[in-house]
């Protein structure tokens, strides 16, 4: 395996991921299809990841549990990885956990829309599909989600407990970080590619939006953008 190192190995390692992607796209002829391509990429990224800790000796410290990391900062995603998780909410929550999705989302959406980015950073919210300090979505998780990890969870909870600090270091292996940030991005230029929204979206807020209004996923499949505009993930002005 490569070490991922070098901007040449990790170019073709996100030129991978795009044209495997790519070529799953192709064959995609119904929504449930694009979904089944997120959820195919997700789970790339998954023999990724086990591959990067073996190859670096990675001792993870994440357990079943803890969740911390599921209460910090922001949560940004694109499109294609929202609606592939709405559908598998959909298809796989009864109506009463759904509507307590929707019910959370929204008011996630409510709570950080008028926050500017420095503000959203510094705030500790569960994210809305966190129960009992566990994700009630894993296997339909976004791909920055997936990337989390940490190698001391101390290093979590003291950014949970003290959450103005935005200096702190954080407890990923830089490296296997690295590498699994370039392929997920490397499948979110196959959507891309096709003329799908390219916006980074704030995940709480328009997973609110895909769950609650079934327009929003033909738009995205007409090639306009998805979500509406508060959605839309802060970024720092340019």
């Amino acid at each position: 395996m490569p070490a991922y190192t070098t901007r040449e190995e990790l170019l073709e390692l996100a030129t991978t991921f795009r044209d495997a992607a790519a070529e799953d796209l192709k064959r995609a002829e119904t929504a449930g299809d694009v979904h089944a391509v997120t959820l195919r990429a997700h789970a790339r990224l998954n023999e990724l990841e086990t591959q990067l800790f073996a190859g670096h000796r990675v001792c993870v410290d994440c357990k079943a549990g803890c969740g911390t990391c599921c209460h910090l900062g922001k949560i940004d995603a694109r499109a294609h990885e929202i609606f592939a998780l709405a559908d598998w909410i959909t298809r796989n929550f009864s109506s009463e956990e759904r509507n307590a999705v929707l019910q959370r989302a929204q008011a996630h959406a409510a709570a950080v829309a008028p926050l500017t980015l420095e503000a959203h950073l510094r705030t500790v919210r569960a994210c809305p599909l966190l129960r009992a300090m566990s994700c009630s979505a894993h296997p339909a998780r976004p791909g920055v989600c997936r990337i989390g990890h940490s190698t001391d969870v101390r290093i979590c909870e003291r950014a949970f407990q003290n959450p103005n600090d935005l200096t702190a270091k954080g407890g990923s292996h830089a490296v296997s970080k690295l590498a699994m940030t370039v392929a997920s991005d490397g499948t979110s230029f196959a959507f891309i590619e096709t003329g799908l929204d390219k916006t980074a979206y704030d995940l709480g807020s328009a997973l609110a939006e895909a769950l609650s209004d079934p327009s929003a996923q033909e738009r995205w499949l007409a090639g306009e953008r998805a979500f509406s505009k508060s959605a839309v993930a802060k970024q720092e002005a340019s």
